[in-house]
């Protein structure tokens, strides 16, 4: 099956060609001319100082030096940034080209065009289906329409026992074989399919209620392959969370996403809640969810360890900016810190280093190893509403390329960060916490 780009190393444009600062426009555009290139890199000596395009080119004197007219005060990027964060950092410093710098050599060049293409083929390589982004953007355009969207979440019972036994190779033969039946009985006019992560997937569906809940039946009853474990036969069935399908409230554009966000992790929860009770199918709603906060004080099972969000702040000053993030585990406080000189809009990023790192401290000082350096922020997105801003957060395994997912609102949009870090990696942090003392 096709790779799909996924770093900056995989669509960077390698061994590039370079431009003295001290030469001048007309070399520099012979350059570009003669090597067929979308811009070029600055360097004095063996120093990158910046980049130069055709547009920056364009009008300017043939005998003006190059140093005059490139782009200086840019952030270049590592070859093993992910592709959703090389957008970020053009988007950012509104640029169509950067350098990419590993320690202090310079290794390529990327391009705006290359990152646009390469998030656009943004499909998992072991199924083919779309992630999660997709379902979100599918849901929120179909929510602007007018139209109602219910979302079906599908967690896979017995996955990790048969991937832990018999490997890895047919635990990647079962999830592709579940991707075909969830996609069997999908209709491309009113539902998308997404691998969610690991061994979930989402379905977002604009069909009435009851059409929907019959598929979310449909989809349980294609779900069940056996599967042999020394002489024992375990089988592979889906447990599903249903969300949505009807308004309860008056819905505004500025709710959106805020809409999307809701019903994912209500239909999680309700997947969660049919694995755990072996219902099969659970329908978790907004008043099903209340109820159980008020069953307890902290809203969480009482056996449930999970780390709280103390404060998640940034500060700026001449040097730059620093994030500090600090979690509550058990009464102990740790704090995780981030710091940068950062351009624009930045300091969500900051935040996210922060966070795994205050998780680092919670769980390896305790453990004797780090949970968060295995996974790498891939993309984080954040959408504002009149109240508040909801934080997507993607993670991805450095090991194996498994992508967990969180989202979170709240109206400081560096808290919705921190909590939805804390909300991707909530499954990881509770088998981990569970053995902290």
């Amino acid at each position: 099956m096709r790779e799909f780009p996924k770093t900056v190393a995989d669509v960077m444009i390698p061994a590039p060609v370079t431009v003295r600062g001290s030469a001048t426009v007309g070399e520099a555009i012979d350059l570009i001319r003669d090597y067929d290139q979308a811009g070029l890199a600055v360097v004095e000596g063996d120093r990158v100082v910046g980049v130069i395009t055709p547009i920056h080119l364009l009008r300017q004197p043939l005998y003006r030096a190059v140093r005059e007219v490139a782009a200086t005060d840019i952030s270049p990027a590592r070859p093993d940034l992910p592709i959703g964060q090389a957008y970020d950092l053009l988007a950012r410093q509104r640029a169509d080209l950067l350098p990419v710098i590993e320690g202090n050599r310079l290794v390529g060049l990327i391009t705006l065009t290359a990152v646009l293409e390469a998030r656009s083929q943004e499909r998992d390589p072991l199924t083919g289906l779309p992630w999660s982004t997709a379902l979100r953007n599918w849901a929120m355009s179909a929510l602007e329409r007018g139209q109602e969207v219910a979302i079906l979440f599908i967690d896979l019972n017995n996955f990790r026992i048969v991937n832990k036994a018999l490997g890895h190779v047919v635990g990647d033969d079962i999830i592709r074989s579940v991707a075909h039946m969830l996609a069997s009985q999908m209709d491309s006019a009113t539902d998308l399919l997404c691998r969610y992560a690991g061994d979930e997937f989402a379905v977002a569906t604009t069909r009435p209620s009851e059409d929907a809940r019959g598929l979310a039946q449909r989809l349980r009853d294609a779900v069940s392959l056996p599967v042999e474990i020394h002489g024992v036969e375990e089988r592979v069935t889906a447990a599903i969370g249903f969300a949505g399908g009807r308004r309860v409230e008056p819905r505004t554009a500025a709710h959106i996403a805020s809409t999307v966000e809701d019903l994912l992790t209500l239909a999680s929860r309700g997947s969660t809640l049919a694995k755990e009770s072996g219902r099969g199918i659970v329908h978790h709603s907004r008043r099903e969810e209340d109820d159980a906060a008020a069953d307890s004080d902290s809203g969480q099972r009482p056996d449930e360890v999970r780390l709280r969000l103390v404060r998640a702040s940034v500060s700026r000053d001449v040097q730059g900016s620093t994030a500090v993030v600090e979690l509550a585990l058990r009464g102990r406080t740790v704090r995780g810190t981030a710091s940068a000189r950062i351009l624009g809009h930045g300091a969500p990023f900051l935040v996210a280093q922060a966070t795994l790192q205050a998780i680092d401290q919670a769980i390896g000082e305790n453990q004797g190893y780090l949970l968060s350096p295995g996974y790498l922020l891939d993309d984080l997105t954040l959408t504002p509403s009149e109240q508040d801003t909801v934080a997507v957060a993607v993670l991805i395994s450095a090991a194996d390329s498994e992508r967990l997912v969180g989202s979170a609102s709240a109206p400081d949009p560096h808290i919705a960060v921190s909590r939805a870090i804390l909300s991707a990696l909530n499954r990881r942090l509770g088998k981990a916490l569970a053995t902290v003392s």
